[in-house]
This record gives C-alpha cells, sequence and structure tokens, in this order.
C-alpha cells in the first residue's frame, strides 16, 4: 500500500521525471490541451442532445390532452339520461383537456366495463333507471341514492401517468360539473313547481357516481415500475459491452469470422437472461403475489411472462449499442448511450397520444413495447401485445444483421490496421496497433516479426509464452486483400490456444 511519503522509500525513481513547465513537454502540453477541449465540445453536445431529446418530447404535452378520447353512454334512455349527455357534450374543450364523445353501441355496464378494458381511456356512463329512479323519490318520496346514477369506468393500466394527469381529472370534473347544473336547474323548477312528497336527498343532490378501475395499477411504483427496471438491466449491460469492445481486439485478428458472429449474439442473449432473471425477482420479492388486491395475480406464468420481455427488451438494446461501440472512438463512445437511454425512458412516462408528431417514432423503442407487454400482463388494459411482441422480435432480428455487418467491418478494420484494440482509427495520436497500416510499404522477408500485445505481454519474465507472432507475410496488407484470406490462419473459438 501507498503511503503518503511512499515516494522516500524509492530514492532516484523520480529524478527522471519532469515539471509540466518543461520547455520539452510543452507541444505534448499543447495537444492535450486542445483534445481536452474536443473532449468539452463533445460533452456539451451530448448533455444538449440529451436535455433536447427528454424535454422535447415532454415539451407542452398539456396541450395535446385533446387527443385523449373520453366517452358518455347512456344506459338510461330518460330525462336524466338525456339531459346528463347534452351537460358532458357542452363541457368546453381545451387543448389541455380530454375530447368527449358519445357512444351508442354499448348496452350495458358491462359491456362499457370490456370495451375500456380493452380499447378506451375511460367513460362516463348513466346507469340504467336513473330517470325512474329519481322521479319516483322526487313524486313519491322514496329513497334515492345519488350514487346509483352515474357509473364512472376508468382503466389506470393503458397508461399509468397520463391517466394520473388527464384522465381522472377529466373524468371527475365531468361529474362534478353535471351534478352542480343539475341540482340547480332542479331547484329552479321546485321553486316554480314545488313537490310536496320530494325527498330532499334527491331534490339537493340528484346526481353522484360511482368509480370502477377495470385495470388497477395504482400500487406505489406502478408508474416508474419497468421504466426503472429496464434502465437498470440496460446500464449494468453498458460496462459489459465497453470491456468487451477493448480486449476483442485478440479475437478480431485470430478467430474465423464466422465464429464471431455466434458468439457475440449468444453472449448478449445470455447476459440479457441473466439480468433480466435478476429484475423479474426482484418485482416478486418487492410486491409478492398480490401487489394489488384488485389486480391480476402473480402466478409462475406472469413471472416467466415478466422474465423474458425483460430478456427481449435488454437483447435487443445489447445489439443496438455494441453495433456502435464496436465502431466508436473511446472520446465519443457515450454518445450512443445518451441518445438510446433518454428516448427509450422518454417513451415509456408519456403516451402516443400526448407526444408531438417527431416523438411518435419513440414508440417503436424497446423500452415502450416491453413496459407495454408488462403493464398488460399485470393488468389486462388495453392489450397490443401482439403488436410490442411482433416490434421486439423485428428489432432483434434486425440489430442481428447489423451486428453481423458490423463484426466483419470490425475483423477489416483490424486485419488490416485501420484500427487499434481501443477503437482509435489510424491517423490519431492515440493509434497503436501490432497491425501496420494496410496501405503501407510491405515489409521484407529479412524483418523481424512483429508481436502483438499478447505476445510482449508473455515475453516479460514470469509470464506464460502464450502470445501470438504476425509474420511479416501476415501483416503485409494491400487495398485489395479481403478477410477471406486470413481464413486459413485464423482458428475456431474451440481451439486451445487463441494467444489471449
Amino acid at each position: 500500500m501507498l503511503g503518503l511519503f511512499s515516494w522516500r522509500r524509492l530514492p532516484g525513481k523520480d529524478d527522471h521525471r519532469k515539471s509540466f513547465t518543461d520547455p520539452s513537454l510543452r507541444a505534448e502540453v499543447r495537444n492535450r490541451f486542445w483534445d481536452y477541449i474536443e473532449l468539452a465540445v463533445i460533452s456539451t453536445v451530448m448533455i444538449w442532445s440529451g436535455l433536447s431529446l427528454f424535454f422535447g418530447g415532454v415539451y407542452r404535452r398539456s396541450v395535446l390532452a385533446n387527443n385523449i378520447n373520453l366517452y358518455v353512454v347512456d344506459l338510461d334512455g330518460g330525462s336524466v339520461g338525456a339531459n346528463v349527455t347534452q351537460m358532458v357534450l357542452d363541457i368546453e374543450v381545451t387543448p389541455s383537456t380530454p375530447v368527449w364523445l358519445q357512444r351508442h353501441d354499448l348496452h350495458s355496464v358491462d359491456q362499457v366495463k370490456s370495451w375500456v378494458l380493452a380499447n378506451g381511456w375511460g367513460a362516463l356512463v348513466i346507469n340504467p333507471g336513473a330517470s325512474a329512479r329519481l322521479d319516483s323519490s322526487l313524486y313519491n318520496g322514496t329513497d334515492y341514492n345519488a350514487a346509483d346514477a352515474l357509473t364512472l369506468v376508468e382503466s389506470s393500466g393503458r397508461q399509468i401517468v397520463a391517466e394520473m394527469l388527464f384522465v381522472s381529472s377529466a373524468l371527475s370534473t365531468a361529474v362534478q360539473t353535471v351534478s352542480h347544473k343539475y341540482a340547480l336547474a332542479q331547484l329552479a323548477a321546485y321553486h316554480d313547481n314545488p313537490l310536496p312528497q320530494a325527498s330532499s336527498a334527491a331534490l339537493i343532490d340528484p346526481i353522484g357516481y360511482t368509480s370502477v378501475d377495470v385495470s388497477p395499477a395504482g400500487f406505489t411504483i406502478s408508474p416508474v415500475m419497468s421504466t426503472f427496471g429496464y434502465l437498470d438491466i440496460l446500464l449494468s449491460t453498458i460496462g459489459v459491452l465497453i470491456m468487451w469492445k477493448m480486449t476483442s481486439f485478440p479475437f478480431f485478428i485470430r478467430v474465423r469470422y464466422r465464429d464471431l458472429m455466434i458468439i457475440w449474439p449468444v453472449l448478449l442473449f445470455g447476459l440479457a437472461l441473466v439480468l433480466s432473471f435478476y429484475q423479474a425477482l426482484a418485482f416478486l420479492a418487492f410486491r409478492g403475489p398480490d401487489y394489488n388486491s384488485l389486480a391480476l395475480k402473480y402466478t409462475a406464468a406472469t413471472f416467466f411472462k415478466f422474465w423474458f420481455t425483460g430478456a427481449a427488451v435488454a437483447f435487443s438494446l445489447g445489439l443496438w449499442l455494441f453495433n456502435w461501440f464496436l465502431h466508436l472512438t473511446p472520446h465519443i463512445i457515450a454518445l450512443p448511450s445518451i441518445c438510446t437511454v433518454i428516448p427509450n425512458v422518454l417513451s415509456t412516462i408519456s403516451t402516443f397520444e400526448l407526444a408531438p408528431k417527431f416523438y411518435r417514432i419513440f414508440y417503436a423503442l424497446p423500452f415502450y413495447n416491453g413496459s407495454s407487454i408488462i403493464l398488460y400482463i399485470v393488468t389486462g388494459a388495453h392489450s397490443t401485445a401482439g403488436r410490442n411482441v411482433g416490434i421486439l422480435i423485428a428489432e432483434i432480428a434486425a440489430m442481428t444483421i447489423l451486428l453481423s455487418i458490423s463484426i466483419w467491418i470490425r475483423q477489416v478494420c483490424a486485419l488490416r490496421g485501420i484500427s487499434d484494440a481501443h477503437g482509435w482509427f489510424h491517423g490519431s495520436r492515440y493509434f497503436h496497433s501490432p497491425i501496420p497500416y494496410y496501405k503501407s510499404m510491405p515489409r521484407t522477408d529479412t524483418e523481424q516479426p512483429i508481436e502483438s500485445e499478447s505476445s510482449s505481454y508473455a515475453a516479460q519474465p514470469g509470464n506464460k509464452a502464450s502470445g501470438t507472432t504476425l509474420h511479416a507475410a501476415h501483416t503485409a496488407r494491400s487495398a485489395s486483400i479481403e478477410i477471406d484470406d486470413y481464413d486459413e490462419d485464423s482458428v475456431s473459438l474451440t481451439t486451445g490456444n487463441l494467444g489471449v
């Protein structure tokens, strides 16, 4: 362990080093200064990219609330039904409120519930017999329960944030408006034409309601349940992908292309399975089988659906990021992570109807489709699972094909000396590759062989001689050489000594 005065135990070891002010270091310090300025510019671009994507996606979200439709359904057919329907439809439409429409094709409260669960955001139902019960109480003095007049049907599991911000408030506001107007109109009519047997409850408070949530998703972590889980998986994956990129150079110069094309997707899928398994276990441990007394039960099938949905999301994003990481230089390698995380998170905390047109493309992203599947699994609301699964499968297939191309390009660049182990390209001051640049002059047979990084390490005392020696015949490159020319030198991943 290094102590505070460790240099005293190493006399003379620091004598050959120089100060930053030494004239001989000025050129190097100047180069590093401009490199750091470049990093500052890149960091500025990255942070503004993330902030612009996020705030642009939620900017003036409330003015798009009228893209959400709510419905009034008259099952009464009497005066109460007609008056309440008209009052609801007369509510002023603003950009920050959902639009009220009327449906005529639903004929029972159960049908309304089923329709809202499958397709809708919410509905206001005038219950059958509402007019008869009110008239009986006004003219005969029978007991009256105002809550029997209306039923509010909502589906919080469709999209929790939009439901909390706009749908629930619009439903409750409509009921309060109708109740207030109806009571004033009825009192005015009573003043002109008194009814001696009228029930005071029916006269003063004629319109009330009961509320039904057909897909409860009101437990504490529901708005961020899948979002946080997928984000945790993605951030855990990024470090592994960067490590694979930085340490895979010997594979690209010694292993056959077809083996590389198989092994990387297999490794990514295995990583996705492991991380998504932990996510499913965490959710089960947090809430248990009865995470909501009104919601669907958490069964063994639910667990496996939760697990494999998370695996599909993690696998598609891992393939996407690894495609980028294989080719990006270290100083910009974080950019695709930011431009991947922000849109994916944004797609789960808002909804398609509330997004500006440009940002609606985000609803093809893995987070959104995975979250939609999870909400359907745990609430049964608004099933788009078939479409969501299809999108995830298509993305996985497309990213796998793209990765096979990326691996080929990366191997060509490695074998031709175009890029090095860390991803720096020929011409960069940080570039360092044991493979000569393919456009450089070929070496003669009398020249010494060039050792790879692992070979140099093996040559050090105390290390095993497991390095790879790249002879001149193999390092002379030309612009016309294809990757197939080296297949005879390459080995399979099942071969014991890869020189790594």
